[in-house]
């Protein structure tokens, strides 16, 4: 299993960022370790891979297409109703944001994690199989703007 000190700073910088950013409130469900069948259950994904000394991984925000475009909304200001280039490449910021707000935390804790850039994949129902061999625990949110996902994986 990930150490829950690991998991929490990402947790932590998922709803101080939607908040700041989007104005959307989230809330936090039960966090469960992904099983090889489960598939992310979103539309649009954040990307991001944890590079430290010590071990890899990646962080993945993934959000159903109706929960991105009122998160992206939020943020932008503007009323949006389909997905563009232009409002994907803001699951790329989240992330970023998110990862880099994460990480100040974790560094400070010693883990030496090393600065990444976002990809963001989009689809309908879209998987991805984490980047590394290691668990992988799932953060289920729900908000003001809909349900979304958090995937943190580490392997050593």
């Amino acid at each position: 299993m990930i150490d829950i000190n690991f998991v929490n700073p990402f947790l932590a910088a998922t709803l101080k960022v939607l908040k700041i950013q989007a104005s959307v409130e989230a809330t936090p469900g039960k966090i469960y370790l992904k099983k090889n069948d489960d598939a992310l259950k979103g539309d649009v994904s954040g990307v991001i891979g944890i590079v430290s000394d010590t071990f890899n991984g990646s962080v993945v925000i993934s959000f159903p297409e109706e929960t991105f475009l009122k998160v992206m909304s939020g943020m932008l200001g503007e009323d949006y109703t389909e997905l563009t280039k232009d409002i994907l490449d803001g699951a790329g910021e989240i992330t970023n944001m998110i990862f880099g707000m994460a990480k100040v935390t974790l560094n400070e804790r010693g883990y030496g994690i090393k600065i990444a850039l976002p990809q963001v994949i989009s689809g309908k129902g879209h998987s991805l199989s984490a980047m590394s061999k290691g668990p992988t625990v799932i953060i289920p949110f729900s908000s003001t703007a809909g349900e979304f996902f958090v995937e943190v994986s580490l392997s050593e």
